[in-house]
C-alpha cells in the first residue's frame, strides 16, 4: 500500500532547504501537492499532525486543488519527518505539479480491482449455502473458510483504507468523514466472524462484507476521479512557473532556481509561453506580451527595452526574453494576489462545524437505530444491518468537497475577469449589494494619468533627464510610471533613491547633490515638480482619464437597479466633470471629503448593502463601514487586510460580471445543500425504517457524491454559456474607448 511503502524524500529536503534560504532566518514557506485527500475531514487531520511538530507555524490545506501551504521555523521543523508521518495516514506529499506524482485515483483503482476479485470469490463460495447446501456437506467448511479468507483479504486491502484513516484521525482527536464507513465495515466483518466461530448461520455474511468493501472503494474511486478532473482544470487555469532561469551577474552562467528565490536585481530568462513572475524591466530589444491573464485583454502588447513588464505578463514572443527583476517574489503583487484568499479566513468554519455536528449525529442515529430495532426484537443481524446502512448512506463526503469546489470555481471565474477574491464570505455578501460607491482617483480614473505638457520632458537637459529617469524607474506610483514611459530608456544618475510617502522621491548623488520629484508649490500650474537642491527645474501637469467602459458599466448597473455613488477627496471641479460624464445627479456625488467624512457618509447611507471600491489609505475608514469592499492594484501598498477583492486591468466592466458570478455561486451552493439535505433525509429515514440494505447504501453513497460534484460543475458551465450568449446578442463586451476628461 502506498501509505506504508518507503519513499525517497531527498527532493523534499532540497525544496525545504531552498525555502529556508530564500525566506530568511525566522520563517520559511513552501507549497506542496498532496494525494489522498477526499474531503474537509482530511484537512482537520493534516492540521492536527502538522501542529504537533516542533517549529510548525501555519498550514493552509486546499482540498479542492490538492495542495497545502506550510510555514515553519528554519532549523527546528523537520519537513521530512512530517511527510513520513502523513504518509502513514495515507497522504503522499509531492512537488506542486499536477503530474509530479501518480493520481490518487489510480491507487484506488488498483485496490478496487483487487477487492472486486475477492468479492467475486467470496460470493462464489457462499452461493451453495444460499441454494440449500447441507451443513454436513464434505466441502461446506472449506467453502466457509474460503469465504472467510476472501473477506479478510478484502478487509486488509480495501477496508484498511477507511479504517486506518478513521482510527488515526481519532487518535489525533479529529473526527474523520470516513469514520461512519469504517464503523460499518468493522461491524459487518466482526458480526460475520463471530457467527462463523459460533456457527451461527444468521450472522455469516462474508460475501456481503467483501461486496460492500468493493462497492465503497469503487464509489470513492469515482468521487476521487471527479475531484482530480476538477483539480487538474483548476491547476491548468492558474499556472504560475515554479522555477525560472536566472543569469548570474558574475559569470553569466544560467541556472534554474525556485521563483521564491528571486530578488530585486535578478536577471531572468523568460521562455516563450512562460509567465513573468515578478515586475521586471525588459533587457531584450523588444518583446510581445499578453496581459489576458491579468486583465482579460487578449490583444498582444509590445514592450521595448527598458520598459516595465508587469508580474503575470505572458511572453508570447517566438524567442526568449531577458528581464531584470524589480522586486522579490516575496514583495510581488502577483504573489499577494494569488495568496490573498489562502490566509486565516480562507476556510469556511461554518461548514466545518456543520460537518462535525453532522458526523456526530450520523454515528448517534446509527447506534440508536440499531438499539431500537434490537429492543423491538429484530435480532442482532437485522440491527447490525440498520446501523451499517445509516453509517454508509449518510456520509457527507459530497458536501465536504462540493462546497469548496464551488468556492474555487467562483474564484477562478473572477480571476479570469482580473479580480482576485481574498475573503471566503465575499460571494454571500455580494448578493446583498444594492449600492456601489466609487472613489475617483485611481478607481474610476486610470492609474497612470496622462502627461498634459510633454514639452517639459523634451526641454530637460541630459543630466536632468538622467536624474528623472533614476528617480522614477522601478517606482510604481502612477505619476512615476507615467513619467517613466515619457522619459524612455537611457543613462541614469548614480545615487540612492528614497521615498517619503505622500511627499515624493529624492535622489542623493555621489557629488552630494539632491534631486527631488514631489508636490508642486503651485497646485494650479502643475501636479509634480522636479527640483535640484531645492531649485525648480521643471513642472509636470497631468489629466485624468476614465477607465474604458466606465459609462457602459454604470448604465448596466443602473439597469439592474443598483444605486451608484461617487465620493472623492479631490477638488469640486474635477469631480463634477466626471459625474457629468457618467450621468450622475448632484445628489449622487460628493467632493473634497476627508477619510472620516467618507466613512460617515457610507454609514449613514445603507452601509450594510454597500460595495465600496477605492484605492487609497483615505478609503480605509469607508471600507470598515461598507458591507464589502474592493481595491484596484497599482503596485503600491494596497488595503490588504480590508479589501474583499483586488482587481487588475484598465476597465470596470468586472463589477456587473462579478455579481453574475455571485449569483452562479449562490445557485450552486443552494443546489448542493438542497440535494444533500433531501438525499440524507430520505435515505436516513429509509434506513431507520428498515427499507434500505447495506449494499443499497453502498451504491447510493458514491452516486450522491458524483451527482453533487457534477451539479456544481454543471451550474457554472450553464451560466457561462448563458453569459456568452448574452454578449453575442449585444450585451456588455470587452473593449471600449478611453474617455479623456477635459483639462482644467
Amino acid at each position: 500500500m502506498q501509505g506504508l511503502r518507503e519513499r525517497d524524500y531527498d527532493w523534499l529536503s532540497h525544496l525545504a532547504t531552498e525555502a529556508e534560504a530564500a525566506e530568511g532566518e525566522s520563517r520559511a514557506e513552501l507549497r506542496l501537492s498532496v494525494q489522498g485527500m477526499s474531503c474537509v475531514g482530511c484537512v482537520w487531520l493534516l492540521e492536527k499532525v502538522f501542529a504537533k511538530h516542533p517549529g510548525a507555524l501555519t498550514i493552509c490545506v486546499d482540498v479542492v486543488q490538492g495542495e497545502l501551504d506550510l510555514s515553519w521555523e528554519p532549523g527546528v521543523f523537520d519537513m521530512v519527518a512530517f511527510a513520513r508521518e502523513v504518509q502513514a495516514f495515507g497522504y503522499l506529499l509531492g512537488p506542486r505539479n499536477a503530474d509530479a506524482t501518480p493520481a490518487e485515483s489510480s491507487g484506488l483503482a488498483r485496490r478496487t480491482g483487487t477487492c472486486g476479485a475477492f468479492a467475486m470469490n467470496a460470493m462464489a463460495f457462499s452461493l451453495p449455502a444460499y441454494f440449500g447446501m447441507p451443513r454436513d456437506f464434505p466441502f461446506a467448511r472449506l467453502f466457509d473458510l474460503v469465504a472467510v479468507m476472501s473477506a479478510t483479504l478484502s478487509m486488509l486491502v480495501g477496508g484498511s483504507y477507511f479504517i486506518s484513516r478513521a482510527w488515526r484521525s481519532l487518535r489525533m482527536g479529529a473526527l474523520h468523514i470516513d469514520t461512519p464507513i469504517a464503523l460499518g465495515i468493522i461491524a459487518g466483518y466482526t458480526g460475520s466472524l463471530a457467527g462463523w466461530l459460533m456457527n451461527a448461520e444468521g450472522l455469516k455474511y462474508f460475501d456481503f462484507v467483501a461486496i460492500f468493501i468493493f462497492l465503497m472503494l469503487g464509489g470513492r474511486w469515482l468521487q476521487q476521479a471527479a475531484v482530480e478532473r476538477n483539480r487538474r482544470k483548476l491547476m491548468r487555469d492558474t499556472s504560475i512557473p515554479e522555477r525560472v532561469t536566472v543569469i548570474a551577474a558574475e559569470d553569466g552562467e544560467a541556472s534554474e532556481v525556485a521563483v521564491s528565490a528571486l530578488t530585486a536585481g535578478s536577471r531572468m530568462r523568460i521562455r516563450p509561453a512562460q509567465t513573468v513572475p515578478v515586475a521586471a524591466r525588459l533587457d531584450t530589444a523588444s518583446a510581445a506580451v499578453s496581459l489576458e491573464w491579468i486583465n482579460g485583454e487578449s490583444e498582444p502588447v509590445e514592450r521595448e527595452q527598458g520598459q516595465l513588464l508587469p508580474a503575470g505578463a505572458l511572453n508570447i514572443s517566438s524567442h526568449e526574453i531577458e528581464a531584470e527583476a524589480l522586486e522579490s517574489w516575496e514583495e510581488s503583487t502577483l504573489r499577494k494576489l494569488l495568496e490573498a484568499r489562502r490566509g486565516q479566513d480562507s476556510r469556511d468554519l461554518r461548514l466545518e462545524r456543520v460537518l462535525r455536528i453532522y458526523l456526530a449525529l450520523v454515528v448517534a442515529a446509527g447506534v440508536l437505530g440499531a438499539l431500537g430495532w434490537w429492543w423491538a426484537g429484530a435480532g442482532v443481524e437485522r440491527s447490525l444491518q440498520i446501523m451499517i446502512s445509516i453509517f454508509v448512506v449518510s456520509c457527507p463526503c459530497a458536501l465536504g468537497v462540493a462546497v469548496p469546489l464551488a468556492e474555487e470555481l467562483a474564484a477562478l471565474r473572477a480571476q479570469r475577469l482580473g479580480v482576485f477574491v481574498r475573503t471566503l464570505g465575499f460571494w454571500k455578501k455580494l448578493g446583498q449589494i444594492r449600492q456601489v460607491v466609487f472613489d475617483k482617483t485611481g478607481t474610476l480614473t486610470l492609474e497612470n494619468p496622462a502627461l498634459k505638457n510633454p514639452e517639459a520632458i523634451q526641454s530637460l537637459s541630459a543630466q536632468a533627464r538622467a536624474a528623472l529617469r533614476r528617480l522614477v524607474e522601478g517606482n510604481l506610483h502612477p505619476v512615476s510610471r507615467s513619467l517613466y514611459d515619457q522619459v524612455g530608456p537611457g543613462d541614469r544618475l548614480d545615487g540612492e533613491v528614497s521615498e517619503k510617502v505622500g511627499q515624493g522621491l529624492s535622489l542623493r548623488t555621489p557629488e552630494n547633490h539632491v534631486w527631488t520629484l514631489g508636490r508642486p508649490a503651485d497646485p494650479e500650474s502643475a501636479d509634480a515638480e522636479l527640483r535640484l537642491d531645492g531649485d525648480f527645474v521643471a513642472g509636470f501637469a497631468f489629466t485624468d482619464s476614465l477607465r474604458p467602459e466606465t459609462a457602459t458599466e454604470f448604465a448596466e448597473l443602473k439597469r439592474r437597479g443598483i444605486v451608484l455613488r461617487l465620493l472623492s477627496g479631490d477638488r469640486h471641479e474635477k469631480v463634477e466633470k466626471i459625474a457629468q460624464v457618467l450621468g450622475l445627479s448632484a445628489d449622487d456625488w460628493q467632493a473634497a471629503l476627508t477619510p472620516a467624512a467618507k466613512a460617515e457618509w457610507v454609514a449613514d447611507h445603507s452601509g450594510a448593502t454597500t460595495l465600496y471600491i477605492g484605492d487609497g489609505a483615505n478609503d480605509s475608514l469607508a471600507f470598515d463601514e461598507a458591507c464589502c469592499a474592493g481595491s484596484p492594484i497599482t503596485g503600491r501598498s494596497f488595503l490588504e487586510q480590508k479589501a474583499d477583492f483586488f482587481f487588475l486591468g484598465h476597465n470596470l466592466r468586472f463589477v456587473s460580471r462579478l455579481m453574475d458570478v455571485a449569483r452562479t455561486h449562490r445557485r450552486a451552493v443552494h443546489g448542493v445543500f438542497f440535494l444533500s439535505t433531501s438525499y440524507n433525509l430520505i435515505t436516513v429515514v429509509a434506513g431507520l425504517a428498515g427499507m434500505l440494505s447495506p449494499l443499497g447504501a453502498a451504491v447510493l453513497m458514491p452516486l450522491s457524491s458524483v451527482a453533487t460534484l457534477s451539479l456544481v460543475g454543471w451550474t457554472f458551465r450553464a451560466d457561462r454559456v448563458r453569459a456568452v450568449g448574452h454578449e453575442a446578442k449585444g450585451g456588455p463586451v470587452a473593449g471600449g474607448l478611453e474617455v479623456v476628461l477635459p483639462a482644467q
